[in-house]
């Protein structure tokens, strides 16, 4: 019984020790941004008959387009992301989701952002807040 115990232990830190040493390479994404683009960008991630995101070495490279809406069948799960040619404003309120099944596998994804000014942003922002306080409070009629 003693020496069972003791190939538990050696297993359990063998694995604890060969899964640690592995490093997740982080997926590089680059996200460019047109000359005049101002707006909402929206990428959805793991679209099952969207066509894959190109790659370029080891970035995949995408292009925003002029209605600031792209699907792909390619599901990145944490990228670090670069953007190019952000001239004519900054990026605010960039963030990634991915949403998974119940046992934690990832099924698809959105990265969201805006270009523009703060200005620009901010007002976006407030658009939002408003529809949402709408939703909430005029979902259904008084009296009914």
């Amino acid at each position: 019984m003693n020496w069972k115990k003791g190939l538990i232990l050696f297993l359990a830190g063998f694995l604890a020790l060969s899964t640690g040493c592995k490093h997740a390479s982080k997926t590089n994404i680059i996200v460019e941004i047109p000359p005049g683009f101002n707006g909402n960008f929206q990428l959805e991630m793991g679209v099952k008959d969207a066509p894959p995101l190109m790659k370029q070495g080891d970035a995949y490279v995408v292009t925003v387009s002029r209605d600031g809406k792209l699907t792909t069948s390619t599901l990145l799960t944490n990228p670090q992301t670069q953007f190019r040619n952000a001239s004519d404003g900054s990026v605010w309120g960039y963030s990634q989701s991915v949403f998974t099944t119940g046992d934690g596998i990832p099924v698809t994804g959105k990265i969201q952002f805006f270009v523009g000014t703060k200005k620009d942003y901010e007002a976006e922002e407030n658009k939002k807040n408003h529809s949402r306080e709408f939703l909430e409070f005029g979902e259904y009629p008084a009296g009914a």
